[in-house]
């Protein structure tokens, strides 16, 4: 764990999204929902300027549903000059199957990222979600549906793009103590009609208690799209600190 610690302080940059863990239903009933951000500011040899803020909003009632919505803005810039702005907004419900190890979900999503040349991408879908508890080793996930995804791009080749995506995934969480926890998730998303065009995404997250509903929070992000907008690079790594504080 220290090793895993160090590693990624090491990896870490000043940006931040909104936790990746997957959410259980009664983990946490009523309302409840976390802030999370982070700021970097420099002058001299170096001028930069880096904001991030990240907001969840929750319903679980404790028996068969939750209900979770997150919020999150990146704006950054060095010398005077943009070098990140992008938006995300996701909701997500989901509801006991028929046991509790079987969920079903649905969710809808919104995004924005200058760089990546996506003026704006909305998409809904749903699924179904499977999961194990193994107290000694953690809790794993398993995902299976569809989304459908319309999207608007800034450069003038192929601006536009409306796309039936099959949507699959893998998690892992496990708590080493009451104050450390860490996460992953492996998505894999190729279209209905041509599964030689997909993407894949991975994030893994470390939780660490700092003071009562405080926490800090290192994030690694690896994203690659095979075929995305004309000029953007396939591939894209980010990682992230930030803290979080729970309410």
């Amino acid at each position: 764990m220290r090793l895993l610690l160090l590693a990624l302080m090491a990896w870490s940059s000043a940006y931040a999204v909104v936790t990746i863990a997957p959410v259980d239903i009664g983990a946490k009933p009523g309302f409840s929902g976390l802030l999370k951000g982070s700021l970097e500011t420099s002058r001299g040899n170096t001028d930069t300027d880096s904001y991030a803020a990240g907001l969840r909003f929750q319903y679980d009632n404790n028996q068969t549903y939750v209900l979770w919505s997150d919020f999150v803005f990146n704006y950054g810039k060095s010398s005077g000059k943009v070098n990140t702005n992008k938006t995300y907004s996701h909701v997500r419900y989901i509801h006991t199957l028929y046991k509790k190890s079987f969920d079903w979900e649905a969710f809808g999503q919104s995004q924005t990222d200058e760089f990546t040349k996506v003026e704006h991408r909305y998409l809904v879908g749903a699924g179904i979600r499977v999961n194990w508890n193994k107290k000694l080793y953690g809790k794993f996930y398993a995902g299976f549906g569809a989304f459908f995804e319309d999207i608007d791009y800034t450069t003038s080749i192929d601006p536009h793009e409306n796309n039936m995506r099959f949507n699959s995934y893998v998690a892992y969480t496990k708590n080493f103590t009451k104050e450390t926890k860490i996460s992953d998730t492996f998505y894999y998303q190729p279209k209905s009609d041509d599964i030689s065009d997909y993407i894949i995404s991975n994030g893994l997250e470390l939780n660490i208690l700092i003071y009562k509903e405080l926490y800090i929070n290192f994030l690694l992000l690896y994203n690659y799209d095979n075929e995305p907008a004309y000029g953007v690079e396939k591939e894209d790594i980010s990682q992230k600190t930030s803290f979080i504080y729970k309410f």
